[in-house]
């Protein structure tokens, strides 16, 4: 019949009336009350602590958002931090068709731990840049995680490259992305000669673009 409830509608209109069955007019005008502060007013500093509520923190969100480098290698260190890059074992994890042999080394089976610091290409690459940049610290030799790595890295280093140390590590990981997909997807060569010179070139760019303390470990020419 037109115009009559579905069902759904009449068992919510029943749950209305038992809630407002409890509640007690009075004479008192209406009044407003922000539940977030303590007195009941509405504040904009309590609006934007609400927003994060239940939020959690992740443990290494200063080194790659308070970095200087470009916002995509912010994002790619981001995502990996979460481990959501789409490298051969988390397309299995998905069920997707992947390939599982590292692209750069094409011995391991490709991990982002193996692709970042694991694998023979990886670290050969790490070793190269860290001895260019005159950094006193040790490449990875992939028995730590590349975060781990990172932390214990910058923590090894004097406060004053700390900075620098950062940016260079965000390059020399996201180079080593770009050159995976390179390989994964345009079928190139991997090669220690041509990325070993793209990140130098991309360092100078990075420091004429105005990276802090970078320039302090790259030597523009």
């Amino acid at each position: 019949i037109h115009g009559t409830l579905h069902p759904r509608a009449v068992i919510e209109y029943v749950e209305l009336w038992r809630l407002l069955q409890t509640i007690q007019l009075s004479s008192e005008p209406d009044k407003l009350s922000w539940k977030w502060t303590a007195d009941g007013s509405y504040s904009a500093r309590a609006a934007y602590h609400a927003l994060f509520m239940g939020a959690t923190t992740a443990p290494f969100w200063r080194p790659i958002w308070k970095t200087w480098a470009p916002s995509n290698a912010k994002i790619f260190l981001w995502l990996a931090s979460l481990n959501r890059c789409w490298t051969a074992d988390r397309r299995a994890r998905h069920n997707l068709p992947h390939d599982p042999i590292c692209k750069l080394c094409s011995q391991d089976s490709e991990t982002l731990h193996r692709l970042l610091v694991g694998c023979v290409f990886s670290r050969i690459i790490w070793h190269d840049i860290m001895a260019w940049c005159r950094i006193p610290v040790l490449p990875p030799d992939g028995t730590s995680g590349f975060f781990d790595w990172w932390m214990a890295t910058t923590a090894s280093t004097p406060a004053c490259l700390h900075k620098g140390t950062n940016s260079i590590i965000i390059l020399t990981s996201w180079a080593l992305w770009k050159h995976r997909n390179a390989a994964l997807f345009d079928n190139a060569a991997p090669s220690y000669n041509k990325l070993v010179e793209h990140i130098k070139q991309e360092a100078e760019l990075w420091v004429r673009a105005g990276a802090k303390g970078l320039d302090r470990i790259v030597h523009v020419t």
